[in-house]
């Protein structure tokens, strides 16, 4: 049984072209496993009865059960050290589990199947909007409220193809710059009225942008 509950785990981890890149003597081990496990489950298929028959050799079937979930721990280790390399690259994976991490890191090459991990990592994204060329050029809401980037995001361009941490994090850092941006821009646009001034701008900008106002007022009528 734990043979079985490491195959069913790992069997399709090791069927993605990117973790096999990343772990390939892990993939070869874990071949020898799949090998063997495939080939006792069609015995056993054929005769269910089969580990009563005398030509099996039970110890040593037994042996070699032992010694590959011993493989299994090795390999499973390994997944677990190469997956804490990448919450290390990009803090923001913590919080999403080894699961929903690998599904993000199992197909580098199509960046959009990061979308429905979007909020896992950032609270207030729902998605992001990609060009046809694969930049990133806007963040979306659950509410549907879209802020364009100041400057899009090419997740091909050099070393953060096919690492999907290394665009992560631009897009983290384009997104502090976009949102400090456009708060300096919202405080400066004073010559509206109040109710347009709070439909102009993000709901997050005008929070952020009413408590420092609301401060300096503060402040003001204290000194006077």
């Amino acid at each position: 049984m734990k043979t079985q509950r490491g195959w069913l785990y790992l069997e399709p981890i090791f069927t993605s072209e990117d973790i096999i890149r990343k772990l390939p003597q892990e993939q070869k081990k874990f071949d020898v496993i799949d090998q063997f496990f495939r080939a006792t489950m069609e015995v056993v298929e054929k005769e269910a009865k089969v580990f009563d028959s005398l030509e099996i050799d039970l110890e040593k079937l037994n042996q070699e059960f032992e010694n590959h979930n011993k493989t299994l721990e090795v390999i499973q280790k390994a997944l677990t050290d190469y997956l804490e390399t990448k919450r290390r690259a990009f803090a923001r994976f913590y919080f999403s589990s080894d699961e929903e991490l690998l599904e993000i890191l199992s197909d580098t090459k199509e960046p959009t199947k990061v979308q429905p991990h979007m909020s896992k990592c950032f609270e207030a994204i729902n998605e992001v909007q990609f060009s046809s060329n694969q930049e990133v050029l806007a963040m979306i809401s659950a509410e549907k409220e879209k802020i364009e980037f100041i400057k899009p995001v090419d997740v091909n361009e050099g070393d953060k193809k096919g690492n999907v941490e290394k665009w992560l994090l631009e897009v983290e850092s384009v997104m502090q710059k976009t949102l400090l941006h456009i708060c300096k821009q919202s405080i400066k646009d004073t010559q509206i009225k109040r109710t347009e001034w709070v439909k102009k701008w993000p709901g997050q900008i005008v929070l952020a942008v009413n408590q420092t106002r609301w401060t300096k007022g503060a402040e003001d009528a204290i000194l006077r």
